[in-house]
């Protein structure tokens, strides 16, 4: 699928096995671990539970962590990443008890999908349409260590699942300008 304006050429891309496997562990087992998460709300709006986003650690707070992020996305999807959206990004919790399609900052989100039960309740959907009038048109299940890069106007959203107090630990890296590697 193309980005809907025709500006961006990259399409929806999903890698498995984004990081070796024992970097990999590694990671997963600093998220879990080590980070301290704050929490988010869409949009500023009111804090109340439907406008909850999930936690979030930002990139600000460690640029070496988002700089291995960086590098591994450069190798896997063969990009050139000249600018990052900033201050934006970070490792998130989610809320998975409802749908919020959105729109991201930039051109490209990388979403990486850290720590989590593998099911398609968890995952990532995408939307056909404007944000105002979309139907769901992709789904990309949850997979721990997958990572999916995909324009970043293009509408999406959490899955939302019915397992109560279900969790997910995901990367999101927001990237402004880019160039396809040679």
């Amino acid at each position: 699928m193309y980005h809907q304006d025709g500006e961006n050429p990259f399409v929806i891309r999903v890698e498995d096995n984004f990081f070796d496997e024992k970097m990999f562990t590694n990671i997963k087992q600093h998220v879990t671990t080590k980070l301290i998460f704050e929490p988010r709300y869409y949009d500023n709006e009111e804090r109340t539970k439907e406008n909850f986003y999930g936690s979030r650690f930002d990139w600000s707070k460690d640029k070496n962590l988002l700089d291995i992020f960086v590098k591994q996305a450069e190798k896997i999807f063969n990009l050139n990443i000249k600018k990052l959206v900033t201050p934006a990004g970070g490792i998130d919790i989610r809320n998975l008890d409802h749908f919020k399609p959105h729109i991201d900052v930039g051109k490209l989100n990388i979403l990486i999908m850290l720590a989590g039960p593998t099911a398609v309740t968890n995952g990532t959907v995408f939307y056909y349409g404007p944000e105002d009038n979309c139907e769901l048109d992709i789904h990309v299940g949850f997979r721990e260590n997958r990572a999916v890069v995909f324009p970043a106007d293009l509408v999406h959203s959490q899955h939302a699942s019915t397992v109560p107090n279900l969790r997910r630990y995901t990367a999101s890296v927001f990237v402004e300008d880019y160039e396809l590697a040679l």
